[in-house]
Order: C-alpha cells, then sequence, then structure tokens
C-alpha cells in the first residue's frame, strides 16, 4: 500500500498564501535559507551511521571543486590581466590555501588567486573572452575562507549524485521495500540507482511526477534543480523522525551568538546575512508569482520578461551569494573572505542591468495593467498592486545598500581590509551603473516628449545631436549686459547646449551673448518664465528654440560665485559667453565635470584625427561621467558643425521621433534569453516590440505582431530584410525557418520587420 507523502505538503521553498501583507512582512530566519537548510539536513543524515562513508566520499569531492575554483579564478583573473596588457598599477590581494600543501601558498589565510581592483574594475567588464560562469563549480561564490573545507550544498549534492545514499534513506524510512544498494563511482550505476530511488518513490510513498525530480536535476549545478532535490529528500526524513531525528536549529544558532562576545563588527556581519536571506526569499515571492502568471496565461511572454527579466539567473547567483555570506559568518572577521566574494559576483551583478533599464516601465505597466494580473483568485501570492510594485523595487534598493554596508564592514574591520576596499569599489560601480542605467531610461523618455514640444527645430535633427544628459530650467545672463537673468529650459546634449523658451513668453525683450560678430546668427535670451523648476521637462506647452552652441566651440568652461557656470564660445565667425546660474552647488559641479569631460574627449579624438588625416573622428568606448550622470554608448561626439545640420529643407527633414531617434541598446539586446527573440517592428514611421520565443512557428508570429498592432488597424502583410537588402515577405514556416538561419550566422537576437495594412 502506497503512503500518500506529498512533497507539496511539506515543501522547503512553497511560499503560504495567507494573505499578501503577511508574506510581504514574513520574518525570514536562518532556517529559510539554503545554507542552513543542508546544514541540518546534513546533521539529520549523520543520525544513520551507514551514510557516514558516503557524506565523507562527498566532503572530499566539494573540497576539490572548492579548491579547483580558487584556482580557477587565478587563472581568469591572470588571463584577464593578459587582455588588458596588465596596464596601470593595482592592488593584489593573495588569495592562497597552503593547507596540506595542496596549492602553493604564500599565506597561510588564503585561498590560492589574485584578485585586483583593476581587473575587475570597469576597464574589464566589456572583455569578451573573459565568460565568469564556467567558475561556478560550487554552489558558493568567490573564495571560502581557508578553515572551511566546502560549504553543506556542495557537499549534499555530490552526496545525492552518488547515488547509493539516496536508497539508503529510502531503505531507513521503509525497510519492507527496501531497494538494491550498488556503490560505485560509474556514473552509469550512480544513475540507475537514483532512478530506483526515483522509481521507489512513486510505488510507495504516492510522489507524483510533478513533486519529484528528474537524474538530471541531480547532477544540475542549478539551485532550483538542487532545491527539488532536496524537498524529496527532506520529505523522506520528516517521515521517519524515529531515524532522523529533527535539529533544533534556533536554538544552536543562539547558542553559538552567546557563546562569543558581539563586536560592532560582528553585528554588521549578521545584519549583512540577515537582510540578505530576506531578500532572497522576497525574490522567490517574487518568482512564485511569475509562475502563477505563467501557468494562468495572464499576461503574454514579452510582458513578462519586462516584468522579470533574468529573474531566474538572479535567484540562482543570490542564493549562492547568501551562501557565501553565511560561510563567512561562521569563521572569526580575520579570516573572512566577503571581499573576495564582491570580487567574483561582479560580473554577475551585471544580471541586474535590464532590470534596472526596465524598472520604470514595469512599474508604470503594474499601474495600468493590474486588475488583468491579479483576477483576485486567493491562490494568487501577491494580490496588491502597491506591495507588487514594492518587490519589483527590492532589486534595485538591495544593489545600493551594498556599498553602505561595505562601508561600515571598512570602518569597524582590525588589520588588512585591503579586499574590502576593493569590494567597496566594486559596490560602488555597481550602484552607479544602476543610476545611470535608470537615467538614460528616464531621459529617453523626455528627448522624446522634447521632439513634440518643440515648434521648429530650426535644421537641427535630434537623433544627430547624441545622447541627452543634463537638463534643468536654469538663469542665464551674460557678462557684458545689463540686462536681468532669464530662465530657460536647457539640455545638455553630447553635441550641443539648446536652450528653450515658452512661446507664449513675450519676446520683444531680448539680448545678444555675442561680444562681436557680423553674423546673424547669434543666440537670444527672451524674457524670463515662471515655471516649475522640478517639473519643467513634463510640461507639454510648446517650446521656441532660442539659443544653441556647439560643445566644439566652447573655450572655456569655469565656475563662479553663486553656484554658477561662466562659458565662453568661440566660432569661426564669432564668439561670446554666457553665464548658467544652477539651483545649487551640486548641480552646478555636476554640468561643469560632464562638459569638462566631452571637451577632454574632442581633444583626445581631434588629436587622433590629425594624427591619421582623418577629417571626423568617432567616439568608439563609452563616456563615463561622474555624479551618476548618463553615459553615452557608441555615440559620435566630434564631427563638424555642419553635419548635425540637415543636407536639404527642414519641411522635408521632419521625421517622426521614433524613425529619427529610437534605438535598441546593446546591453538589452544582449539580455535576450537564447531561446527569444525581440521583433522590432516598423509601422506607420514608428516602431513596436514583440519578444517571441525561437520555437513559435510562422502562424504564431504573425499572430503575434497582429495582436501587438491591432489597434492601429488589421495587419495584413509583414516583410524582413535578407542579407542581400531585400524585402521578402514573412508568410510561411518556410520563410521563418530562413530567418532563424540568417540570425543563426549572424549570431543576432533582434530581427527588423515591416507591418503593413493592405
Amino acid at each position: 500500500m502506497a503512503v500518500n507523502l506529498s512533497v507539496s505538503d511539506v515543501s522547503l521553498t512553497s511560499v503560504r498564501s495567507s494573505g499578501t501583507h503577511l508574506v510581504m512582512n514574513k520574518k525570514v530566519t536562518a532556517e529559510d535559507s539554503l545554507y542552513h537548510m543542508c546544514l541540518m539536513v546534513k546533521m539529520r543524515l549523520k543520525c544513520l551511521p551507514q551514510l557516514q562513508p558516503y557524506l565523507n566520499l562527498a566532503h572530499s569531492s566539494s573540497e576539490i571543486l572548492t579548491e579547483h575554483q580558487a584556482l580557477l579564478l587565478s587563472q581568469k583573473q591572470q588571463m584577464q590581466q593578459q587582455q588588458q596588457g596588465q596596464r596601470g598599477s593595482h592592488y593584489e590581494g593573495s588569495i592562497t590555501r597552503s593547507s596540506n600543501g595542496r596549492l602553493s601558498s604564500s599565506s597561510t589565510l588564503h585561498r590560492d588567486s589574485s584578485f585586483s581592483a583593476t581587473s575587475f574594475g570597469e576597464d574589464s567588464e566589456q572583455s569578451q573572452s573573459f565568460n565568469m560562469e564556467d567558475t561556478l563549480l560550487t554552489f558558493s561564490v568567490g573564495i571560502t575562507p581557508i578553515s572551511v573545507d566546502c560549504d553543506p550544498v556542495t557537499q549534499l549534492s555530490k552526496l545525492f549524485q552518488q547515488g547509493s545514499p539516496l536508497c539508503i534513506i529510502f531503505n531507513a524510512v521503509r525497510p519492507q521495500s527496501k531497494l538494491t544498494v550498488v556503490s560505485s563511482d560509474d556514473m552509469k550505476i550512480c544513475k540507475k540507482s537514483i532512478y530506483d530511488f526515483i522509481l521507489g518513490l512513486k510505488q510507495h510513498f504516492a510522489f507524483n511526477d510533478e513533486e519529484l525530480f528528474t537524474i538530471s536535476d541531480v547532477f544540475s549545478n542549478s539551485t532550483d534543480h538542487f532545491l527539488k532535490v532536496l524537498d524529496v529528500v527532506d520529505t523522506l526524513l520528516n517521515a521517519a523522525p524515529e531515524v532522523f531525528p529533527q535539529i533544533d536549529m534556533s536554538s544552536q544558532l543562539e547558542q553559538q551568538r552567546l557563546s562569543k562576545p558581539q563586536t560592532e563588527y560582528d553585528k554588521i556581519v549578521k545584519e549583512f546575512i540577515e537582510t540578505e536571506r530576506k531578500y532572497v526569499h522576497d525574490l522567490e515571492i517574487l518568482n512564485k508569482y511569475r509562475k502563477q502568471l505563467l501557468e494562468n496565461q495572464i499576461i503574454n511572454s514579452e510582458e513578462l520578461y519586462m516584468l522579470f527579466p533574468n529573474l531566474n539567473d538572479i535567484i540562482d547567483f543570490q542564493r549562492r551569494f547568501l551562501v557565501s555570506l553565511e560561510v563567512n559568518g561562521q569563521v572569526p572577521p580575520q579570516k573572512q573572505r566577503i571581499g573576495a566574494l564582491f570580487m567574483h559576483s561582479k560580473y554577475f551583478f551585471k544580471l541586474y542591468e535590464p532590470w534596472s533599464i526596465g524598472q520604470n516601465a514595469a512599474i508604470d505597466f503594474i499601474s495600468s495593467s493590474f486588475t488583468k494580473m491579479n483576477p483576485g483568485t486567493a491562490s494568487f501570492v501577491i494580490g496588491n498592486k502597491m506591495e507588487l510594485q514594492s518587490f519589483l523595487l527590492k532589486p534595485v534598493q538591495r544593489l545600493c545598500r551594498y556599498p553602505l554596508l561595505i562601508k561600515d564592514l571598512l570602518q569597524h574591520a582590525d588589520g588588512d581590509s585591503k579586499e574590502l576596499e576593493v569590494a567597496l569599489g566594486i559596490a560602488k560601480s555597481i550602484a552607479r551603473n544602476i543610476n545611470e542605467n535608470q537615467r538614460r531610461t528616464e531621459n529617453y523618455e523626455v528627448v522624446k516628449r522634447l521632439y513634440g514640444r518643440v515648434i521648429n527645430w530650426k535644421g537641427y535633427r535630434i537623433a544627430k545631436l547624441g545622447e541627452l544628459l543634463y537638463f534643468d530650467r536654469i538663469s542665464i545672463s551674460t557678462s557684458n549686459s545689463n540686462e536681468p537673468e532669464k530662465d530657460f529650459e536647457v539640455y545638455l546634449f553630447e553635441k550641443i547646449i539648446l536652450l528653450f523658451s515658452e512661446v507664449n513668453q513675450k519676446k520683444g525683450s531680448s539680448i545678444s551673448l555675442k561680444k562681436k560678430t557680423n553674423s546673424s546668427s547669434m543666440l537670444h535670451l527672451p524674457n524670463s518664465s515662471n515655471a516649475n523648476m522640478n517639473d519643467f521637462s513634463k510640461n507639454s506647452g510648446k517650446l521656441d528654440l532660442r539659443g544653441r552652441i556647439m560643445i566644439v566651440n566652447l573655450t572655456q568652461v569655469s565656475p563662479i560665485e553663486n553656484h554658477s557656470l561662466n562659458i565662453i564660445w568661440e566660432s569661426a565667425k564669432e564668439k561670446g559667453n554666457f553665464i548658467l546660474k544652477f539651483r545649487n552647488e551640486e548641480t552646478r559641479n555636476n554640468w561643469e565635470s560632464c562638459v569638462h569631460q566631452l571637451l577632454r574627449q574632442i581633444r583626445s579624438e581631434s588629436y587622433k584625427s590629425t594624427n591619421t588625416n582623418s577629417d571626423v573622428s568617432s567616439l568608439s568606448s563609452p563616456v563615463h561621467y561622474s555624479h551618476n550622470s548618463v553615459a553615452s554608448i557608441g555615440s559620435t561626439l566630434t564631427r563638424q558643425i555642419s553635419e548635425v545640420l540637415p543636407k536639404s529643407h527642414m519641411s522635408n527633414a521632419r521625421q517622426s521621433f521614433a524613425s529619427e531617434y529610437r534605438s535598441i541598446s546593446e546591453s538589452y539586446k544582449n539580455s535576450i534569453p537564447d531561446t527569444m527573440l525581440l521583433l522590432r517592428v516598423s509601422f506607420n514611421s514608428d516602431f513596436y516590440t514583440v519578444l517571441v520565443t525561437l520555437d513559435s512557428s510562422a502562424e504564431e508570429i504573425l499572430l503575434a505582431i497582429k495582436k501587438k498592432l491591432s489597434h492601429l488597424g488589421i495587419i495584413t502583410k509583414v516583410k524582413y530584410q535578407d542579407e542581400d537588402g531585400d524585402f521578402v515577405m514573412l508568410e510561411s514556416d518556410d520563410d521563418w525557418y530562413v530567418v532563424k538561419d540568417m540570425l543563426k550566422e549572424s549570431n543576432e537576437r533582434l530581427l527588423n520587420v515591416w507591418a503593413y495594412t493592405n
């Protein structure tokens, strides 16, 4: 007779939906973390003497993997230094494992790997051949402390992969239906034992396929797959408490805490670990909600990815990150490797890039579509719009908290803290990149609104101005005029500074900013505006372009009193100056720093252009702006003014903002899963994006496009551009196969298509 022992009844990872408020405010303890789950299961397994040899073997295997991971990290770092040409000076922290002579060592407290600030700094981010994913050999990140041989998660994983221990556990729980135990290091025999174990659970414990794991799950390096195995094993142990007694983990942890005095450093580490547990728990709730939306087919795949980009990969990484923190929390401060943890994690934090870029769009989508996403079913783990928005904000909030935690650790650290100093730089860089991504997204919307507000662009094409860097309402005057200051909406692009006034202002009073000129081209200042300085970018009022100065023509930018900037410019026919008065000193400093960096880049590119006899130089690398300003990627910075002007009359040059300005960033394209494709649909001079799976049929692709554009009319045909530049109709699966082959050859994840209504 089969015993009904469903894993869903006692799942370790299940989230009870007893109310969204309770879920949001649920207290997370050590017992909720993967590290302590595995510690508890391991302690219970030790109660069965037959398992001890297998536990020892798993420990040895895990220890070897831990050593190999440390060595591999060292090799990766050295390879990266070679790719960078080892330019500049850098700090090298010796991370050497010396016990038992397994690895050569220069220190008794470190494993073998030399991390440096440079190797994990900004210069190293774009290394194409440097792949950190293959350094994750264990279920922890970075280098474990010298006094820790391995983490318990990796040890249990290696135990289950032996196969025979699972059969021994089964026999201890149900001795009347014993499985054959065959101990072997032959992979086929191990898999046969795992198969017997799974079959036994189906026959004697009434497990169904959804509750069980597969053989490949046991050998997977995914925390999701490992948790499936762990859930089943834990459920089985709970069925025989007389053999595998429960362990009161909380009391043991409390005894450990009371056994030693808590320093300020210890308290910060404790806070770090506890808040990380809560963060991982919240991510798992969010993932459960994502799965519920997917299972109920409430939103499409494009909307799902927009709301939860890279969520599975982020959770997998953060679980490992937490395991590493928990490991470090068990050893004295002088042996901890929290700094090395951040050095290894820098690459994986890039998973958050599409999350930070799309966060505002996700919040807007929830505001308009939450009713569709929450049909009122009690089983949905999140049932409140505000709480869902709070959950979506947590990843960015957590990344921005890391610098504060590491800074606190540094302030209270004793002895060598160089690794923590490097980690602080990495954490600040991560937070800065998050802010820059969000600002870039916001500025795109600002430019989009600006395009529609300006009555006459006077020959300037917005797509040729470079990326918008800063904008504000600023008081402007000149040093050679007695006229009062006047307010403008000022936009700083990569190539030009533009000044706008609202069209309903009086234009009778204006002043010239030039000192001497015979040209009719001059900068004028109208009367000031009383518009709100904070919200002007959201105004819908029409604007008049009143002034424009090319960055290439600036000769001097200097700060002056009253948090102002004095800017002197000179062109071939005229010269002049104007004074920008900002609201505060910080804003003034941000603008000054940004303009100076643009000028340095111009001079650098001009020097290269002169030495290569080139008339036009381009910016091939990103410009990194301080103070959370927006960096531009791959945009041209130094061209002649004539290139900014259109080659034909303005009436012929007028185009829609979308066709003029919109582009898909490389970072977003690279974040698209390998199984999916982004369609960029051109229709009526505008663009729309549709995310589809590569295994979709041509009919499904066409339906997705028609659904996306259904509010614009009935789409009758769709075309794509082939390798020869010809427009080809997309009608059948044969056409779709050709498209996929073309994309595969070019390693593209984006396809441009054109939709038509007749």
